[in-house]
This record gives C-alpha cells, sequence and structure tokens, in this order.
C-alpha cells in the first residue's frame, strides 16, 4: 500500500495504562479536476486509482459516454491536478452549478447533482438472481480482504462480482469515491454491469443508490444499513438492496425475487 497510510505518534489507552505508540494513519488527499480548461470538482479521496476514480465521476456526472470522449489525460501526483480534454459537454456549466450543497462548500465532493441524476435514471430491466451462497461469498470477500481498514479503520471497500467472481475492487476514504472507481474501471475495460452485482462496506443513502442506478447494477449488498429514501429510490428503480450483511445474516430490503434460497 504505497503512498496510502503516514505513521503517527498516538497515547494509546489501555484500561488506565497509556503509552505512546506508531500508528497507522490513512491518507486523504483533494483531487482538483479541469475538463476543458475548467475547474469542475475537488474530489476529497484516497491517492489510489486516480483515473478509474475520475473516469467514473466523469462518467457518473454526465460528461462523457464512451471511451472516444476522453482525448487526453494528464495527472499531477504531486499536487494532486487532473486535466481533461474532452468532447464537449453543452451542459458543463450547468451541471456543476445546480448542485445541493450538504456539509461541506464549495465544488467539494459532498455536493450532489440532482439536475443531472434526473436525466441519467430510469428503472432497471434486468433481471438476474443470485443464491444466498453466493451473496454471502461477497460478504466474507469484503470481510477478509480489507487489509488498509484493518490497518487504518479509515476507508471504505467494494467490489463488482459475477456468478461468484470477483472482477473489480476499490476502496477509498469517501463512500461515492467507492462507486466512481468502480465504475471508471468498468468503463476503462468495457465491461457491462446490467447482470452484477456490487458488494460495499458502508450504509447505502440515496446517493449511493443513484450511483448503483447510474451504473444499471441490479443488486447492492451493504454492510451497514440503508435509508427510507435510497429504499424508496431502488424500488422505483427495480434496484435489489441488501443491508446488515454479515457473514451468516443478511437483510433483503426491495425486490428479494433475486435472490434464491
Amino acid at each position: 500500500m504505497p503512498n496510502e497510510t503516514i505513521t503517527h505518534s498516538v497515547l494509546k489507552a489501555k484500561g488506565l495504562l497509556l503509552e505512546w505508540v506508531e500508528d497507522s494513519v490513512v491518507r486523504e488527499v483533494p483531487l482538483t479536476i479541469h475538463y476543458n480548461r475548467e475547474e469542475i470538482a475537488t474530489l476529497l479521496c484516497s491517492p489510489s486509482q486516480t483515473n478509474e476514480l475520475v473516469y467514473g465521476f466523469l462518467l457518473n456526472e454526465g460528461f462523457i459516454r464512451v471511451p472516444e470522449d476522453i482525448y487526453e489525460f494528464r495527472h499531477d501526483p504531486v499536487d494532486h491536478l487532473v486535466w481533461i480534454e474532452g468532447k464537449p459537454c453543452v451542459l458543463q456549466k450547468e451541471l456543476m452549478s445546480k448542485r445541493f450543497v450538504s456539509a461541506c462548500c464549495g465544488k467539494s465532493r459532498a455536493s450532489f447533482c440532482f439536475a443531472n441524476d434526473v436525466l441519467m435514471v430510469k428503472p432497471l430491466s434486468s433481471t438476474p438472481s443470485i443464491s444466498l451462497q453466493e451473496t454471502y461469498g461477497y460478504v466474507n470477500f469484503l470481510q477478509s480482504n480489507s487489509t488498509l481498514f484493518e490497518s487504518t479503520g479509515g476507508v471504505h471497500s467494494g467490489g463488482v462480482g459475477y456468478q461468484g467472481d470477483i472482477l473489480l475492487t476499490s476502496y477509498d476514504i469517501g463512500r461515492h469515491n467507492v462507486f466512481d472507481k468502480l465504475s471508471g474501471g468498468a468503463f476503462q475495460t468495457g465491461l457491462k454491469l446490467e447482470n452484477h452485482v456490487i458488494f460495499f462496506s458502508g450504509r447505502v443513502s440515496s446517493e449511493i443508490l443513484l450511483k448503483v442506478a447510474k451504473m444499471k447494477v441490479p443488486i447492492l449488498i451493504a454492510r451497514g444499513a440503508p435509508t427510507d429514501m435510497a429504499l424508496s429510490q431502488a424500488a422505483a428503480l427495480n434496484i435489489t438492496v441488501i443491508g446488515f450483511a454479515r457473514e451468516q445474516g443478511l437483510n433483503i430490503y426491495t425486490c428479494p425475487e433475486r435472490i434464491t434460497p
């Protein structure tokens, strides 16, 4: 995990005993994206899978549709800057200005583009089914392949699965970034996700659900809890949401017909 962590001195308590120890802390960097010479966003992220993250972000925000829409990609890993020359986006300024701004301000990763979401999502028609055994397999993979989380406790992780095989994985300090990295990885390799499964370490908010809908993935498995808005959207968009997924138990909230005993 090069450059993913730093070592920090920590005063650790064990009962009433205090001692100084060296501990690993996950890194966070601001990655600023310029599209056709205009700054469009700064993503607070882990310094890994940068290409996948940027491609997935541009795809999910409606700037690009096919790999040929990207003409030039330049990345400065020292100052964490990316410059993209690509197909002109007619609604570029409109899409990036009509944003709901939550905890963070400006063009940060916390903002979310509702105007664009309405244009990009529609109910899914794919009807794949998976067994409970396959579902638990993805949960167990998350549990046993979270080295960076185990050393720092500071990242989310996720992956794309198909018929029990793990095709893509990603991790990041940001929940949204995990999905953009998976989306960008699939986009770069030409992988269509209509009949695949996404498994994820965090909770399912409405923003996460819309990411899944944009990726056209019919089944989402999460270790965390869903929100009511996410479940309303999932029911309307025909997406199966599984939450509180553990090695021996899980909750199926929407579209349960896709899960077989």
